[in-house]
């Protein structure tokens, strides 16, 4: 699909970063594989939130309380059932993750390749969003604050956000970028908001991954829609639409080292390649 030149800077509903990037949006993605992660036509399934770690793909599934594993060529590999309704996934290595668990308040570091819980982090209040940067975890308590804790748990330090309703949380380099329903902010790591995007057409954002290059992708659920956004705030463009096969998508990851962008319906699932300028 080769995207529409004619993008729309939104200079009224952004803070600009006091440092002016290149404009470097991606001009272009392949369709690579569809598969459906429903294996009978009477099977239920919600999938929240996924990765892609080498030529692993790992999903979240609510309904059925468990992780789906599947290879990158679309075929199953195994299940990991669970005691809690899994919330956001995020890799710590290319064997282990760390899912948040909402109103159970924990998170759960978890080996793939064992299909085993390996320890257990009680946090102080709810949990959302998570990511994991320079070893430690970046987790949403209470869509109010950030802590940046160890892999035991540890509290190192606490991060304020710009809201108060925060879904949504990926770092890399020295960013931090979260995002509401509406509004996606790019933040150092002590939380200064470095700039802010929000646009009226975009209304029930879920989720939020970036590229090598800073760019951040998000998925709406309710327009049925990814949207990138160039790493200074300045541009955007619907890079995904229903004509892509988007239905209620929720889950979004970046594969820095293949650019290939993994996106997630509720059972579909996409891999796509994304070409730059």
């Amino acid at each position: 699909m080769v995207l529409n030149e004619n993008t729309t800077t939104t200079e009224d509903s952004f803070t600009q970063a006091q440092t002016p990037v290149k404009y470097n949006l991606p001009v272009s993605v392949a369709l690579r594989l569809k598969f459906n992660i429903k294996k009978t036509a009477n099977e239920n399934l919600y999938i929240s939130s996924c990765i892609k770690t080498g030529n692993t793909l790992v999903f979240t599934e609510q309904i059925n309380d468990r992780l789906i594993i599947y290879n990158s060529d679309g075929t199953d590999i195994y299940h990991i059932p669970l005691s809690y309704t899994p919330g956001y996934i995020t890799e710590i290595d290319s064997n282990t993750v760390a899912v948040s668990y909402g109103y159970h308040r924990i998170v759960l570091i978890i080996n793939i390749s064992t299909r085993s819980v390996t320890s257990t982090i009680n946090t102080s209040r709810h949990c959302y969003g998570i990511s994991y940067n320079d070893n430690n975890l970046y987790v949403v308590i209470e869509r109010s604050i950030i802590d940046v804790m160890d892999l035991t748990g540890k509290v190192i330090h606490t991060i304020p956000v710009p809201t108060d309703d925060i879904n949504d949380i990926t770092v890399d380099r020295d960013r931090l970028v979260c995002i509401d329903d509406t509004s996606i902010y790019c933040c150092s790591l002590d939380g200064k908001v470095m700039w802010k995007f929000k646009n009226d057409e975009f209304q029930d954002l879920t989720s939020v991954t970036t590229d090598d290059e800073g760019n951040v992708y998000v998925t709406d659920v309710k327009k049925d829609i990814v949207v990138v956004v160039s790493d200074d705030g300045r541009h955007h463009r619907e890079l995904l639409t229903q004509s892509d096969g988007l239905d209620k998508p929720w889950g979004i990851y970046f594969d820095k080292k293949e650019n290939i962008l993994l996106v997630c319906n509720d059972c579909d699932a996409f891999l796509f390649d994304v070409k730059k300028r």
